[in-house]
């Protein structure tokens, strides 16, 4: 194993007993699910909601996106022009530019939340992935050096572990009665000097979700319940908490504003909202007929970028829907 593993309630390290583990302090047990070693109870679930199946799916369809690109060379090729020019490549710019010229096969990464995982994860370093979802996590354990069930604010990790731990729009999943925990635990793992990296998705002032927050039962389903964004904070707010928890911060970015990538629009108010506006049922027609194909979307992603640096400019830090983030534990 590349590193020590613990019980996740009270850090003392675990041992084998029989085919599986067990904590010799608590005598927690912990077993392997289809392979996989877990760590969470029968009662757990991630993010329990009647959408949670639509927000599998989705995640699924993503992992499996990115091994189409993977066995391709020419979307492989085409996909590194988008990750440099593009507005959807900044998700995965903030990951390549922080974590490539420090990587090397002695380095160890932490992926919260892993999905089906990310190749050019494993380009930086050896990877051990978490997630609760099973089906994501035997993906992932295709590319992984290791991947273990568990959630990302009780870590079965050694203190000092990791010199990277990232997450890609996880953070907003995590409710708030557990954001303190996970962010403590993030810095538990990591080494001295160590780097967490993230895109998270964020609560945000800009105009679209002015408007959205007019009506209230509308924005929790649409905004929260439906894409399990639970436990979503203004950008300034999530800064903070870094700064709680003693990181220091070396990056902190917007990733949209008022300017959205292609799709993002239709996907906010293609429903109820629509009936509220004609401005924005118009909004959602001109979003749907720039986004209808997956070519024309990334066309446009690239016409989009220079716009949205000069959005990022003129805005404030809370008119951002997300954000790029690096700190550092001192």
């Amino acid at each position: 194993m590349l590193v020590k593993l613990v019980c996740p309630a009270c850090k003392t390290p675990i041992v084998r007993d029989g085919e599986g583990w067990k904590c010799p302090s608590c005598r927690a047990p912990f077993t392997h699910n289809r392979g996989i070693l877990s760590f969470l109870t029968s009662e757990e679930r991630f993010n329990e909601s009647v959408f949670e199946e639509a927000q599998i799916a989705a995640w699924t369809a993503s992992a499996r996106l990115r091994e189409k690109i993977r066995a391709s060379k020419l979307l492989t090729f085409i996909n590194f022009i988008r990750i440099n020019y593009s507005l959807s490549g900044r998700r995965d710019r903030i990951f390549r530019d922080e974590m490539k010229p420090r990587g090397g096969p002695h380095r160890l990464i932490l992926d919260i939340g892993c999905g089906g995982g990310r190749h050019y994860f494993c380009e930086y370093g050896k990877v051990v992935g978490i997630d609760p979802v099973l089906p994501l996590l035997q993906m992932a354990g295709k590319i992984y050096n290791e991947v273990y069930q568990t959630s990302g604010y009780r870590l079965p990790f050694a203190e000092g572990s990791f010199d990277y731990v990232v997450s890609s729009d996880v953070i907003g999943h995590i409710g708030d009665e557990h954001k303190d925990q996970l962010f403590a635990e993030i810095h538990r793992v990591l080494k001295p000097g160590g780097r967490t990296v993230h895109c998270s998705e964020a609560d945000s002032v800009n105009p679209w979700f002015r408007f959205a927050r007019k009506y209230p039962e509308l924005f929790r389903l649409h905004f929260v319940e439906k894409p399990g964004h639970i436990g979503l904070e203004l950008p300034s707010q999530l800064r903070q908490r870094f700064f709680k928890h003693g990181f220091r911060e070396i990056t902190f970015r917007k990733l949209s504003s008022i300017i959205q990538e292609p799709g993002t629009l239709a996907g906010w108010f293609d429903n109820e909202f629509k009936t509220k506006s004609r401005a924005i049922a118009f909004f959602v027609a001109v979003d749907w007929l720039f986004s209808r194909s997956f070519a024309m979307r990334q066309a446009l992603n690239f016409v989009l970028e220079p716009l949205a640096r000069i959005d990022d400019w003129l805005t404030p830090l809370d008119y951002t829907s997300g954000a790029l983030i690096v700190y550092e534990k001192k």
